[in-house]
Formats: C-alpha cells, structure tokens, sequence
C-alpha cells in the first residue's frame, strides 16, 4: 500500500483519558486513554489503528476501509471498537463474551455552529443487546474525536462489566454488561426502595413559587402528598414579600405534618427566572420584575434548618416525572416543556444536569433553520420561533387570512386574539385542516431540536410537555413522524416517546425529591 498520508496520535502523557465509572471522583476511577490514532491512506485503500489503554493493560484495534468510500475519522472509530474488543476478548471471566460492534457514524453541525461526531455503538452479550450513542465536539482532529464519541458511547456499560467482573468472578458469577439502560418495562417492575439511595431525606418538602401561586407540599419517597398548603402570589412587590408568604406556607405545611408524620429532612424551592442554583440565588425573573440577584435558599435554611436546593419549575418537573411519573426507572431523560418559549432540562445518571447558571428557555434559541423567521430575541431560525405555541397560532392565524377553509375563525367569533393553542387542539381533533396542518409543521419543527439534543445526550426517554395537556400530547404525536423519518431514527427508536403523568404537581413533587436526594 502506497503511502499518502499518517496521522500519529498525541503522546501518551498527553493522551485523552476518559473516566470509565458512573461515579467519576477520586484518583482510583479507572481511565481509559487514546494513545495514537494512526492513518494510513493509499491510492484504494485506507487503514486505521488505535490503541488503547485501560489501567496497565494496552491494547490495539484496526479498520481497513476503501479510499473513496471511506472517510479515515470513520474508520478509526471502527478501529477503537475493535480495541474494546480485543480487550474485552482478554479480560473475558468466561462465555459468553460481550460483543461490541459499531453501526453508525455521523458528523453534523448544532444549532450554534459547532461540528459533533457522533458514534452508534452496540454491545451484545448473551440474549441481550443495547445500541448506544456517545458524542464529542470537533476541535482540531476529526479521527481523535470519532475515537472519542465511540468511548463516549461504552464507556458507562464497559465500567458496569468490569466491575461487575471483579466483583462476581469472587463470588463465581458471570458478569453482564447489559445492566445499565434498563427498558421502560424493567424499570417500572423495580420496587420503589430501587429508585432511592438510603441516604435520602423523605419526607421532604417542595416549594413552588411563579407568579400566579405560592404551593408547598410535604412529600414522602413513594411521591404521596403528606400535607400541602397554598399561597397566593404577589409578583410586583418586593421580593422580601413574596418570600415572607413562601415562609408562612411551609410553616402551615409543617404544621399540618406535624400531626401525622415525621419531620422532613429537606427543602426544595423551584422559582422562575436566571437561577445561579449552586448558590441559591435568583438573578433576575421576568415573572418578579423586582428581584434582581436575590438569595432565595438562605431564609429557609436559617429559618428551618434545614438543607435547601434551588432549582427551575421546568427541572422540577423533569426530576418528578424520572422518580414517580411517566419515566420513573429510568436514568437519562429529556424533558422538554413547549410554552411561550420552549424549556429543556436533562436527567442523566439520575441525576439534573447541573448548570450552575440556568436561563430560562435558553435551549429555545437553538438555530434550526437558517434564515428562519425572526425571535423575540433578535436572532432568525430559533426552535422557539417555529415550535413554540406563538408559532403553532401564528400558522392558523396566516392561514385563515389567506383564505384557507377552516372553521377556526368562525368558532373563536372572528377573533384572532381568542384562538388558543387548546382550542386548535380541539378543532383539529373535530378534522380541522387549517389546525391539523398547524400542528404537524409544529410539531416537525419541535423533532429537529428534539434531534439535535437526543444525538447530543442519547436519552432512554424524552417526555414532552405543555399547557394545556392536549397540546403536548398533539405535539408528540406530530413529531413522532418526523422523529422515526429522520436519518437518526436509529438511535432514536432506543427511546421511548412520552408524555407527562403527574399534571401541576409535577413540580411541587419534583422539588422535594430533588432535596431528599441532592440538597447540600
């Protein structure tokens, strides 16, 4: 083979090292490392070799592909695969031996113009199998990044075998790699002690606050209500205020509980707005246009004693539905919540994604078409601006007044203004053209963001969610159709399309759960 070209990998001192263990803490978390990436092009054919490295244990994989069919970044991830191979044929305590194989490459650009290689990885052992998807961002290499999206894929249910491995060959068991992900079914037949560590704070309280109500609620770790209480809010006084009536509702929950159980051990409060949530603080809050950097944890732990977490309405919610509603089981979801503007909030391992500073529909602004129609926020082509509830009743509006036949106008007595997202539900559901069609560009438009985050994040669940609930539940179903076209179906049919169970108190419910487990 003639040689055209070759592309070392860095040095081993200055390898990629990826932590393999869902619990990446501590120097003992065993890494997995990029030692080369190594192509080799010819005039027909092209090969790539990757080595590898695990703890002392070095090992090498190789992937011969043809020149002009072939791209060299999607050949040294086959190669990196057939590391994993290699050393899983290795360190095998016995048959079977997990198979891992890789389906998919692709390269594509997010809404904010940054390149991602993505992977699709499946690994078989026994009876089972599970199609994964990791991802990395493009920076100068993209063979190095390919490598690094297939790690990205394995790397959790590599860490589940091997550590079962080291554990079960004592106990003369055989491993599985297949443990983590487990399907919507296994995961609601588990018992709910599975779904909570022992450290857990239940009950523990949640606190919502928005504009229009303050809710407090005492929850316990199966998600039931203990003793509630409620608040009405007042949005446009001092900020002092509205904490004072959030105070005075826990005192009256507390005080309802104190007579049939136990004190809680935690308090969770989801406002609206900017939240800096590692420090409690709501930085500003369109909804309380007189909070400006106000610290909103502090006077309930001072007052109660008891740890508090701040987090959004829209994580609230998220957390709620993994622990006790539609996703209850699973451990990595994607909530999104279509409103005015469209909210994202991700559970992963179990856990929110932590994001330190938090502004509210920021995801929305995630460019998906350019030269789209202009958002609010000056930018053209936002996923908020075509699948947002302004979108979905600007699509009736301009239909109807370039004459297109609907029923729509009449019903709302020619008032545009009068016609709701519920009420387009509701006239497509009686075969409305005009509200049919609405629905479904809609709701085509919501599956390309839906897309981008599940290539990103590769969800086991993504719940979408809106207000009224028949609109999320239409919006699902119109961009189902788009979600199984798309050219990433595939790792798209590893998830599980839902819509929300637990309605108004998924946040209340949320916030509480979040403190039991999480609070500091």
């Amino acid at each position: 083979m003639q040689t055209r070209a070759k592309q070392a990998g860095p040095e081993p001192h200055r390898a990629h090292a990826f932590p393999v263990g869902s619990e990446a803490a501590g120097p003992a978390v065993p890494r997995l490392i990029i030692h080369a990436v190594e192509l080799t092009v010819g005039r027909d054919n092209c090969e790539a070799r990757t080595t590898l490295s695990l703890n002392s244990h070095r090992f090498m994989g190789r992937a011969v592909g043809r020149a002009q069919f072939d791209e060299p970044w999607q050949l040294a991830a086959a190669a990196s695969v057939d590391a994993m191979q290699q050393y899983l044929q290795q360190s095998a305590t016995g048959p079977p031996t997990p198979q891992v194989k890789l389906l998919d490459t692709a390269a594509l650009t997010t809404g904010i113009g940054q390149d991602v290689i993505s992977a699709v990885v499946r690994i078989s052992h026994g009876n089972r199998q599970l199609d994964l998807i990791g991802s990395a961002l493009v920076r100068n290499d993209r063979s190095h990044t390919a490598v690094a999206a297939a790690l990205d894929a394995v790397s959790r249910p590599l860490a589940s075998y091997l550590l079962a491995a080291k554990r079960d060959s004592e106990d003369g068991f055989q491993p599985t790699i297949l443990e983590i992900g487990p399907t919507s079914s296994e995961a609601r037949a588990r018992a709910p002690e599975t779904e909570c560590p022992p450290q857990v704070r239940f009950p523990a309280l949640g606190v919502v606050i928005t504009a229009a109500a303050i809710r407090t609620a005492a929850v316990d770790r199966d998600g039931r209500v203990l003793a509630e209480a409620r608040r009405a809010s007042r949005a446009r006084v001092e900020p002092e205020v509205t904490l004072g009536l959030a105070l005075q509702s826990v005192r009256e929950a507390l005080a309802a509980l104190n007579s049939s159980g136990p004190r809680p051990g935690a308090i969770g409060v989801a406002v609206p707005g900017s939240l800096h949530s590692q420090d409690g603080v709501c930085i500003s809050c369109g909804d309380f246009p007189a909070w400006r950097d106000i610290q909103i944890t502090a006077p309930f732990a001072d007052e109660f004693g008891l740890p508090t977490a701040l987090l959004s309405p829209t994580q609230a919610a998220a957390f709620a539905e993994t622990c006790f509603g539609a996703a209850q089981g699973l451990a990595d979801v994607l909530y999104v919540r279509v409103g005015i503007d469209i909210d994202v909030a991700l559970v992963l391992d179990g856990r929110l994604l932590p994001l330190p500073r938090m502004l509210p529909g920021q995801p929305g602004h995630m460019v998906i078409e350019a030269g789209g129609p202009r958002c609010a926020c000056g930018q053209s082509g936002c996923w908020q601006a075509l699948a947002g509830r302004e979108a979905l009743l600007a699509r009736v509006v301009k239909a109807v007044r370039r004459g297109a036949p609907s029923a729509v106008a009449a019903a709302a007595g020619g008032n545009f203004g009068a016609i709701t997202p519920g009420y387009v539900v509701r006239m497509a559901a009686s075969g409305d053209a005009v509200a049919r069609g609405a629905l479904e560009e809609t709701g085509r438009y919501l599956a390309i963001g839906i897309a981008n985050l599940a290539t990103l994040f590769s969800p086991q669940a993504i719940i979408v969610d809106s207000s009224p609930a028949s609109l999320g539940k239409a919006l699902l179903h119109a961009a189902e159709g788009t979600l199984k076209s798309t050219a990433r179906a595939r790792v798209l049919s590893q998830c599980v399309l839902l819509s929300p169970e637990l309605g108004d108190s998924a946040p209340l419910l949320g916030a509480a759960a979040w403190a039991a487990r999480c609070a500091p």
